[in-house]
């Protein structure tokens, strides 16, 4: 079985932008084995991307967190110099970290199919329209991971449809699962691939997903950040590892390469069975009738992203989650981040988004049956 941290020792190429440290440097990538944001940071673990692009003498360690606040923990006490993470950790840690850390490129963006989403017990009646959900749940035990992008969905939606639980716990994405198994939590919200491991479509069916971001227009917004020190010490790292990026997410959008992908996460997301982890990031989900697209890869900060940045700082700080409702200057800096896409020849895919969309299929079309 694959170990989660992989120590992958780097080979020079491209001399005249590699120059780097003559000593070996060894830098550290936190992500989230289970949580579609980071399946890009597995392929290019995988792959050894990164050393294409490194400078000679990096090295570079992967390691796994189960929610992206212990990713931006890490980040703040510099365990980790690079980090994958959801927007809202994001935003929590840049504020929190006064400036320290920076939001340098996107990994995807969805109109929230992937961390807010809806799960509710198995038995529940079927639901004309959200509204009709939000009288349901009124009354209701629910759960969610506090700090995380689907607490902040699930705020979103009870302010929107007034809605009043019994109780809204704080819970990690593995006791919401024994929960629901346990049959002692009415709902939550939690992010892929853990919601369809329990889900009807490919899962256990200990629960259905009734709702997604377009109830109360809550995106989904991934990020990476960077330690600004970082950045500032070892610059041809930090743009060498974009590099690296922009390839693992080109090779995640072609469907050619969508078995690969698969069977390289399930060497990190142990335990959640092949067929979850593809429908996950390549189904459709749905409870969204309307919108075929699961996911947009832009790379660098489009308007969508900025727009998305912007309010989730404005809610983080009215619900008192923040103290401020801005960000430190220069937090959002993708300025090394389009230098690399310009420098790669890649052009724009569409007007959507540079790199390509993930259009959602059907359970049916799944290659694995395990």
């Amino acid at each position: 079985m694959k170990r989660f941290s992989k120590v992958l020792g780097a080979l020079a190429v491209t001399v005249g932008l590699l120059a780097g440290p003559a000593a070996a440097e060894k830098f550290v990538v936190g992500f989230q084995p289970y949580d579609t944001i980071s399946y890009q940071a597995i392929i290019n673990a995988e792959l050894g991307l990164w050393k294409k692009y490194t400078p000679a003498g990096t090295e570079i360690e992967f390691h796994p967190a189960v929610q992206g606040t212990v990713v931006a923990s890490n980040m703040r006490a510099n365990r980790a110099q690079i980090g994958y993470m959801s927007i809202m950790p994001a935003v929590t840690l840049c504020v929190r970290a006064k400036g320290d850390v920076k939001m340098v490129s996107t990994t995807d963006m969805s109109e929230g199919t992937r961390c807010s989403l809806l799960l509710v017990r198995k038995d529940a009646p079927e639901f004309k329209s959200n509204e009709e959900l939000a009288r349901w749940l009124d009354g209701k035990i629910i759960a969610a991971p506090k700090g995380s992008a689907s607490d902040q969905y699930m705020r979103r939606f009870f302010k929107k449809y007034n809605v009043k639980p019994a109780e809204y716990l704080n819970q990690t994405i593995e006791v919401i699962s024994t929960n629901f198994r346990a049959g002692t939590l009415d709902a939550a919200s939690l992010w892929e691939p853990t919601l369809s491991e329990l889900a009807s479509e490919v899962g256990e069916g200990v629960g259905r997903i009734v709702a997604d971001g377009s109830a109360c227009d809550n995106k989904d917004l991934g990020i990476v950040v960077m330690r600004k020190d970082f950045m500032e010490k070892y610059p041809k790292v930090a743009e060498g590892y974009l590099r690296s990026d922009l390839e693992a997410q080109l090779f995640m959008l072609n469907p050619d390469n969508w078995e690969k992908v698969i069977e390289m996460v399930s060497g990190y997301a142990t335990g959640v069975p092949k067929r979850v982890l593809w429908y996950s990031v390549f189904g459709k989900v749905p409870a969204n009738t309307t919108n075929p697209v699961r996911e947009w890869m832009n790379f660098y900060f489009g308007d969508r992203e900025k727009a998305n940045i912007a309010e989730v700082v404005a809610f983080l700080h009215q619900e008192g989650v923040i103290n401020t409702d801005k960000l430190p200057e220069g937090t959002v800096d993708d300025s090394l981040t389009r230098k690399v896409f310009k420098e790669s020849g890649y052009k724009p895919a569409a007007p959507e988004a540079a790199l390509g969309m993930i259009k959602g299929a059907s359970a049916s079309e799944c290659p694995f049956k395990d």
